[in-house]
């Protein structure tokens, strides 16, 4: 039966796998639902959690598919062999070695990036900060470039035009993966220093993850999010799980890491501060876009607890 390319992942399916166990014929991920401020827990498939039907449809493309084949070709493809390549030698490495290359961090931020520019949030940023100021300079520059007759018959109609959702997020897409844009937003975190956790608590309190798993924190604060924290503000710290054992933490150079950049650049780091590990986790919950998602066997007390 051929793919039809309806459950399109906002987070990837090979990513989502490290943090499930293998099934009979599927990875299962224990998952954790926030639904009228009660969580609700559940075994699924990978397969099953962490899309949204036909999400990234356009209709400004003859392929209607174009951005779940774009994220599945250049995205999603380096969850798999490439990130196990890099959490292998992260995992055999000794103590304080040097685990990350150049081209390992180029991969990674391309996933990052990606993941960022891909989740319904960044749609709605765009709705609700960017189009209306978008919106009103497209209708006064149509306006200067229509004859005055028409402008002058038909100004009321054309300053009330609104554009739809559709559109909105057809202009999200283009501009954030325009080949030059999204270069430069992944060069911002490549230039950074990459800290590389090996959390030494991970079979009792392992890194959760979510589909919206890149966390942007503000150091020294409690301010998170994309859109409240620059990409290159020098106290931004990008958070991202790359397993329930592994995450990467990525620090300006400019910020309070700046003095021991080199140092700190690439290297394993173990582990094992409760308080860290709890208020990352917390924090992945918190910015779910649906789903959060928790390995074994911190599921099952959880779920138990109904945190």
């Amino acid at each position: 039966m051929a793919k039809d390319f309806t459950k399109q992942h906002i987070v990837p399916k090979r990513y989502l796998d490290r943090f499930g166990v293998k099934g009979e014929k599927e990875i299962i991920i224990g998952t954790r639902l926030l639904r009228n401020g009660k969580p609700t827990f559940f075994p699924a498939s990978t397969n099953d959690v962490g899309y949204i039907k036909n999400y990234y449809d356009v209709t400004d493309k003859e392929d209607s598919k174009y951005w779940e084949h774009f994220f599945a070709r250049e995205i999603d493809a380096h969850c798999g062999r490439d990130m196990s390549n890099i959490i292998a030698t992260i995992t055999l490495s000794q103590e304080n070695a040097i685990v990350l290359s150049k081209h390992d961090k180029k991969i990674l931020a391309k996933v990052i990036i990606a993941q960022l520019m891909r989740i319904p949030e960044s749609v709605d940023y765009v709705k609700n900060v960017i189009y209306p100021r978008v919106s009103a300079q497209v209708k006064e520059d149509l306006i200067s470039a229509l004859p005055p007759a028409f402008v002058e018959k038909h100004r009321k109609q054309i300053m009330n035009t609104e554009f739809s959702e559709q559109y909105q997020k057809e202009l999200v897409l283009n501009h954030s993966f325009e080949p030059a844009n999204f270069a430069r937003y992944c060069e911002v975190i490549q230039a950074g220093v990459w800290v590389v956790y090996v959390n030494m608590l991970w079979d009792i309190m392992p890194f959760l993850t979510s589909d919206n798993p890149v966390l942007i924190e503000r150091v020294g604060s409690k301010d998170t999010g994309m859109f409240r924290n620059g990409l290159a503000d020098p106290a931004t710290c990008i958070f991202y799980p790359l397993s329930p054992r592994i995450a990467v933490a990525i620090y300006s150079r400019q910020g309070f890491l700046s003095v021991a950049a080199n140092e700190y650049d690439g290297r394993r780091i173990l582990l094992d501060d409760v308080k860290y590990i709890t208020t990352r986790n917390i924090k992945i919950m918190e910015h779910a876009h649906l789903h959060s998602f928790i390995p074994q066997p911190l599921y099952d007390e959880l779920r138990n607890g109904s945190m």
